[in-house]
């Protein structure tokens, strides 16, 4: 889905929904900002949730990722942590 690893974690998001892609590893670490993660985390935000199932990896499907909550996604925004491109 990414060609671009410069980020260890990649959010997916449409609307108010989040959803980690790639990074598990570090979502606990991000989670608590307690521990080292890669900065910045880089989100791709879709239009619409057809979109964004549309350019999910085959056999990938947002019930089998991990949720994030939108009020981590606003501390990263927050401290300038984040990355967010349009798809």
């Amino acid at each position: 889905m990414t060609d671009d690893k410069k980020s260890g974690i990649v959010l997916i998001a449409t609307g108010e929904a989040y959803w980690l892609l790639e990074g598990e590893d570090y979502l606990n670490a991000m989670l608590s900002d307690e521990e080292y993660y890669p900065k910045p985390v880089k989100m791709i935000n879709y239009q619409s949730s057809f979109d964004l199932n549309m350019d999910l990896p085959e056999g990938i499907s947002t019930g089998s990722l991990w949720g994030v909550h939108p009020q981590i996604i606003e501390r990263l925004r927050r401290l300038k942590d984040i990355i967010e491109v349009e798809k």
